[in-house]
């Protein structure tokens, strides 16, 4: 279960978190909750493995997530990134360089 908490920062150093976690391909919110599971845990058991930000990081693929997280579909693990404040997974390297081969052929033919 997620929950929407407020916080009260100053507003530099929000501009700088946001800064850093837009440089580092994260949110916010997972910056915190990776913060909060390091200092909150016990030292003798890693901090437990979230699903949603292993898939949100391309650690997990979208059918385990799915699976683990307990989601119907494909639209629950989208909104649940969403009101997790998580990112779309990057595409994996092959992926992108196959997109960007269509796309250079497709741009010399038009």
């Amino acid at each position: 279960m997620l929950r929407n908490t407020t916080l009260n920062l100053p507003d530099e150093l929000v501009s700088r978190a946001k800064a850093y976690a837009a440089a580092h391909g994260t949110t916010m919110t997972a910056l915190i909750r990776e913060h909060l599971e390091t200092i909150t845990s016990t030292g003798s058991a890693a901090p437990r493995n979230d699903p949603l930000l292993a898939y949100s990081q391309g650690k997990l693929s979208r059918a385990d997530a799915i699976r683990e997280l307990g989601l119907r579909d494909y639209a629950e693990l989208l909104v649940a990134l969403g009101d997790a404040d998580l990112p779309m997974p990057l595409p994996p390297p092959h992926e992108v360089e196959n997109q960007a081969a269509m796309f250079a052929k497709l741009w010399r033919q038009g």
